[in-house]
């Protein structure tokens, strides 16, 4: 369609009041509704999800397509989203997740004035908040007024889970040594040529986690550049953990990361520092400064480089 630069690609699934918040935040979007479109792809699911898009088609460019339910799909969604999109740069973002007004603005702003083909981390507010934050900012947050929300939420400190990550080792994730680590699709944007060169999501990955950082080396592989920017922001609306621990099912996505393309930095998963949890940039951080301690210095101690001297002569 002439006019859309963007492609908002959301899979779904047996969520259609939070994917009516996602669409909402959405309808009152500052960047011209011509200029974007929104794509819903349903993983199977069985409630009135249709229905719930079909209420936004006078104010939205918004597709919707069902795909049958053979367990969990998020990866092939999201390629069919991106299959069928027409805008040059895709934005994902899970249901459930509620974009500033100006997010898309944003989004489209930095990739037309980025020099290389870019990877943008959006900052997602309450992401991963334990259960005691959820109550006590439930009754409070709006689904309504999303910059409101996010205001509230970054006044009581309801951050992305990531925000230790940024406080460790810098906002700019361009210098990290695997900032693809960090590529979750809960709001995330990319060129759609570069995602289909990359290949798309690897529809093997079919169990949670992994589908997400799997592309992401893909596209790092690729030299695209990864930026986070707080000003593409969004928040996640707050629920209770379904599953309180991810650890396993991480560590299985790592190990096959790590096997599939046996880089130097996915050799860091897995890595043991007394049982303590930390993301894979930071473990790679730690293995650096503990090498440079041990390392020998140079010059030696009490000996001259001669011609070295000689040239400051």
């Amino acid at each position: 369609m002439k006019g859309v630069t963007i492609s908002v690609v959301i899979p779904t699934y047996n969520r259609a009041e939070l994917l009516r918040y996602t669409l909402e935040s959405l309808r009152q979007q500052t960047l011209d509704k011509t200029q974007f479109e929104v794509i819903v792809v349903d993983d199977g699911g069985s409630d009135n999800s249709e229905a719930v898009v079909k209420e936004f088609a006078d104010d939205l460019n918004v597709k919707y397509f069902w795909q049958e339910d053979d367990g969990f799909r998020a990866g092939k969604a999201r390629n069919i989203g991106t299959a069928i999109a027409v805008g040059k740069y895709i934005v994902y973002i899970d249901t459930g997740v509620l974009m500033a007004t100006y997010a898309l603005e944003e989004h489209l702003r930095i990739h037309q004035s980025a020099a290389y083909p870019t990877v943008i981390i959006g900052y997602v507010y309450g992401f991963e908040i334990d259960n005691e934050m959820v109550d006590k900012i439930i009754d409070v947050i709006d689904y309504r007024d999303a910059d409101a929300t996010i205001n509230y939420l970054h006044e009581h400190k309801a951050l992305d889970i990531r925000q230790r990550q940024y406080d460790e080792l810098g906002e700019n994730i361009t210098n990290w040594p695997a900032p693809f680590d960090i590529l979750w699709t809960c709001h995330v944007s990319a060129e759609r040529e570069e995602l289909l060169k990359a290949g798309l999501f690897d529809e093997a990955f079919n169990s949670w986690g992994g589908e997400d950082v799997d592309l992401g080396v893909r596209l790092y592989l690729n030299k695209n550049l990864f930026t986070m920017e707080r000003t593409a922001c969004s928040f996640h609306w707050p629920h209770k953990k379904e599953v309180a621990d991810h650890k396993e099912s991480s560590a299985n996505a790592a190990e096959r990361i790590h096997n599939k393309y046996n880089l130097w930095v996915t050799s860091f998963y897995g890595k043991d520092l007394r049982d303590e949890k930390y993301s894979l940039n930071k473990v790679i951080k730690i293995f650096r400064e503990l090498e440079a301690q041990s390392a020998p210095k140079w010059p030696p101690k009490g000996k001259i480089n001669h011609r070295l001297a000689e040239r400051v002569n």
